[in-house]
């Protein structure tokens, strides 16, 4: 019989002592994702919201940049993927807009809160 390691339901940033979800639950708007977050209970707690952009930043290695300048995910990050993500933070020049960060490429920038991307929720 083979044995499957589980994954935890979140990871504890050693750098910044943030509280990740481990899992995205998939693309949302960003009202849609703050209302998820604001509801969300994840191994016994009940206290997440959505990030942040500086917290969702703070998962990206400023000390290095990729050929094209921009930085990578941190090596310690353990859960890995090329999805954009939403932050909390809306766009101070366009409310109808929130800062997402890119991680394909760790491009920062501000989109329409109506469309979809993927949510990863913080505590801590």
């Amino acid at each position: 019989m083979e044995h499957v390691t589980q994954q935890p339901p979140t990871w504890k940033d050693p750098k910044t002592g943030l509280e990740w979800q481990w899992e995205s639950p998939g693309e949302m708007t960003w009202h849609e994702a703050r209302e998820y977050a604001a509801s969300l209970a994840l191994d016994g707690k009940t206290d997440w919201h959505l990030p942040a952009l500086a917290e969702l930043e703070s998962l990206l290695d400023r000390t290095k940049a990729r050929p094209e300048g921009r930085p990578p995910v941190r090596e310690d990050v353990i859960f890995r993927d090329n999805l954009s993500y939403w932050s909390s933070t809306t766009f101070e020049d366009d409310t109808q807009n929130a800062w997402i960060v890119m991680f394909d490429g760790a491009y920062v920038l501000s989109y329409c809160k109506s469309n979809l991307y993927h949510v990863r929720c913080v505590r801590g």
